[in-house]
């Protein structure tokens, strides 16, 4: 080989060479390392736990509607009045506390200034009203609707009847509790995930708390008439694997 076809070997460029060999090997090492990094990251799965807390509702609202009519308006009011007592005094006697009643809002209908009703023939007036009850009460409120027969032989036709619908008010009571069941479930179900695909299961990376749900007992009623609920709470978290 001729010295015009041998390669430089001088120590300048014998340097260079070993640098540019050191700098292809630190890139090569840090794009590894950020690859390594990338897959590792996304070793995690994700899961879903829920937990359910049976409960029993803490207040009820009942409204019990009577109408009273003639053609005296004093006398379809008094009517209604007197109706109102009784249903009070009827309550009271099943243990339903006085301070836990109300009185509807009281509406009068007069039959001859509705232009429809020209050939009416009945009493002129009709008087709405009635008791509201919302009470804590439950057992009473209960016993009184199973005893609402009472009030039918003393004269007293109930001409509405909404409820009783009862109602759950102490959600946050019960948050830290059902929180820590849906997450220990979240975690089992993760365990036999890491168990099943031959990892090891880390830490909570992510978590998403759902909305806690009140539910009926039974599913072929309302929710607002069981007195036995069920509250239920769903989490997703996300657990890293090793």
């Amino acid at each position: 080989m001729s010295e015009k076809n041998q390669p430089n070997l001088t120590p300048e460029w014998q340097l260079n060479q070993l640098i540019w060999v050191v700098a292809a090997l630190a890139f090569a090492w840090v794009l590894g390392s950020q690859i390594a990094s990338i897959r590792t990251a996304d070793r995690t799965v994700q899961v879903r736990g829920a937990a359910e807390l049976p409960v029993r509702a803490d207040v009820a609202t009942w409204t019990l509607g009577v109408t009273g009519t003639g053609d005296d308006l004093a006398v379809a009011q008094a009517q209604v009045t007197a109706d109102s007592v009784k249903i009070r005094t009827f309550l009271q006697a099943q243990g339903v506390p006085a301070a836990d009643l109300g009185s509807l809002n009281v509406t009068v209908n007069d039959a001859r200034v509705n232009q429809y009703n020209t050939n009416y023939n009945g009493p002129r007036f009709s008087v709405q009203g009635g008791v509201l009850v919302r009470t804590s009460a439950l057992d009473a409120l209960q016993k009184a609707r199973d005893n609402l027969n009472q009030l039918v032989s003393e004269g007293v036709v109930l001409t509405s009847s909404w409820g009783p619908n009862y109602a759950f008010t102490k959600l946050n009571d019960y948050k830290p509790e059902l929180l820590s069941k849906a997450t220990a479930a979240a975690r089992e179900a993760a365990e036999q995930f890491a168990k099943d695909s031959g990892a090891s299961l880390g830490g909570i990376r992510r978590a998403t708390q759902g909305s806690v749900e009140v539910l009926g007992r039974d599913s072929f009623t309302g929710e607002s008439e069981q007195l036995e609920k069920r509250l239920r709470l769903v989490t997703t978290v996300n657990f890293d694997l090793r």
